[in-house]
């Protein structure tokens, strides 16, 4: 089957505030990483109309997409009762006249109600013309611009408006599921709402009709919104109608922008652009979670297919050769049933699974004989104590000897981040300089871009601090920082599956643009050194791939 048409329905394109210097915002930029990327166009909206005047940025849209066929313009819209903006139906004639296609609202930015009362002459003409409206109804912050009880009013007093949700998360799963099910009009694509098999979930409840590509450019990767498509387990019509297929549907697009020429990209993108696995080189994930057999979400969570079977289906699907993990009951509630859990999944899965001992000091009765069993009888190499739940600082005197054991034994210990800034990294520091033979893996270093430069500064005289990179914001750009650092040989690709799917992440890494060389070792080279300083055997992936040292 010939590659699908990859249209991209949530990008942005002008100067975008107080952001860090390495974010893009010029079309020039966009054009380029939707080439890169082999994403043929991309619906953008200004940030001048969000951030000025919606009037004012629109126009100015309009000038800086028009020599541009890969570019679709969509307008911020605002109630028209202050004289910003003519009343709906004006302004929506105005934009079919203009060849614009879609509309986009931010009421908490702007400061209205997102309802009938303020907004309905809006909502009405939209409706009426079928111009698709999209709206952010993600958790945090500005991401949030209408809430799902909100939107659920707007379908049920319209109908037959195409609602596109935007920037919705993996932890949404369930209101998200609730909205598609009730209302038929409603849409979603899946930058941030990077749900584990989501895509397979949801083209199986709602049909694959409703779901569309969304790479938040400038902010997140296209490549890992790509991957996600090109690596799950639809079939290629329904991920040709995902790439892009319902987004010129909704849009009416009778002419797609052109194909781009075929280029060598190097063995790992071509293989990613394929959905093939990486089996030339190793790929380890050091950073997974996991769900008892059959369960479909954990704590706060959904996550469909969370369970070793599916998570080792989805790892070969990619090429992955181990990933390591610690259960979601251990590091959440109950630290022995997950070790146990663990020690079960690697004699079921033994050329797959790596594991990770968790532990509550404060809950243990008998810490010594909770890491003999964890360490000396199941034989696990990973530490993962756990502040989030635990609560104790990670240098804490009742890890001692835990960390002791570590040492002993040349572990890796995986730590979450629980604030950013002198008091968790001074912990590390502590640890480091305490417990010198343990590998340090700083999960999460890619979160933002205040994130990453303080770790890399933390991580560039310490040889054993790891920066694992995996989160949703699939930062753009920041595996690149990392490497011109000098830090090719201490980042680590990881998935944090199942919150999130291990594909996006994956992505992340693969349309990188750093060396073939610098992508191998973040794939799995650089954890290879960690997993063989832990004196796992590992001679048989080793021998494989004809990795030495």
């Amino acid at each position: 089957m010939p590659s699908p048409l990859y249209l991209d329905s949530c990008a942005s394109i002008g100067m975008n505030g107080p952001t860090d210097a390495r974010v893009l915002w010029k079309p020039s930029s966009l054009l380029a990483d939707l080439e890169h990327a082999g994403i043929h166009g991309a619906l953008v909206w200004h940030w001048l109309a969000r951030e000025y005047d919606p009037g004012y940025g629109n126009r100015v849209l309009l000038e800086e997409v028009a020599d541009h066929d890969r570019l679709l313009p969509c307008w911020v819209l605002v109630p028209h009762h202050m004289g910003e903006m003519a009343p709906g139906p004006e302004v929506v004639a105005e934009m079919r006249e203009r060849g614009v296609r879609a509309a986009k609202m931010f009421p908490r930015r702007h400061g209205y109600r997102f309802d009938d009362d303020v907004c309905g002459l809006v909502f009405s003409a939209l409706e009426d013309a079928q111009i698709p409206l999209l709206i952010d109804v993600g958790r945090y912050g500005d991401d949030q611009q209408a809430t799902f009880a909100e939107v659920a009013r707007l379908c049920e007093r319209h109908p037959d408006l195409p609602v596109l949700l935007q920037k919705s998360r993996w932890e949404d799963t369930r209101d998200v599921a609730a909205l598609l099910d009730r209302h038929a009009s409603t849409y979603v694509e899946f930058s941030s709402f990077q749900v584990h098999y989501g895509l397979e979930a949801f083209a199986e409840r709602v049909g694959a009709d409703r779901l569309l590509l969304g790479t938040e450019w400038p902010f997140k990767s296209p490549g890992a919104a790509r991957s996600f498509i090109d690596y799950c387990e639809l079939g290629d019509d329904d991920k040709a109608k995902v790439a892009g297929g319902n987004l010129a549907r909704l849009l009416g697009l009778e002419v797609a922008p052109p194909a781009y020429p075929e280029r060598d990209q190097g063995r790992i993108l071509n293989a990613a652009k394929r959905g093939e696995p990486l089996d030339h080189i190793p790929v380890i994930d050091p950073h997974t979670h996991v769900l008892h057999d059959g369960l479909m979400g954990g704590g706060y969570v959904a996550m469909p297919h969370g369970d070793a079977e599916h998570m080792v289906r989805r790892n070969r699907r990619l090429g992955v050769d181990r990933f390591c993990c610690s259960s979601w009951v251990g590091i959440w509630i109950d630290y022995r049933r997950g070790n146990r859990l663990i020690h079960d999944l690697t004699q079921r899965y033994p050329d797959d699974v790596l594991g990770y001992a968790t532990i509550d000091p404060k809950k243990s009765d008998d810490l010594e004989a909770d890491i003999a069993l964890c360490h000396d009888t199941y034989g696990f190499r990973g530490l993962k104590p756990y502040n989030p739940r635990v609560g104790l600082p990670y240098n804490s005197p009742l890890y001692d000897p835990w960390y002791e054991k570590g040492n002993a034994i040349g572990g890796y210990v995986k730590l979450h981040q629980t604030i950013i800034g002198d008091t968790f990294l001074s912990e590390i520091a502590d640890l480091t300089d305490r417990y010198p033979n343990q590998s340090y893996l700083l999960a999460h270093s890619a979160w933002t871009w205040d994130v990453a430069r303080e770790r890399a500064a933390f991580a560039r005289d310490r040889p054993n601090v790891f920066l694992d990179l995996t989160f949703t914001s699939v930062l753009h750009g920041v595996v690149e920082f990392f490497v011109e650092q000098g830090l090719a040989d201490r980042v680590l690709y990881c998935t944090d599956a199942p919150m999130r799917d291990p594909i996006p992440q994956f992505g992340w890494v693969a349309y990188s643009q750093i060396s073939e060389a610098d992508k191998e070792a973040v794939f799995g080279g650089n954890m290879l050194r960690v997993l063989a300083h832990a004196g796992l055997p590992l001679d048989a992936l080793r021998r494989r791939y004809g990795v030495t040292g």
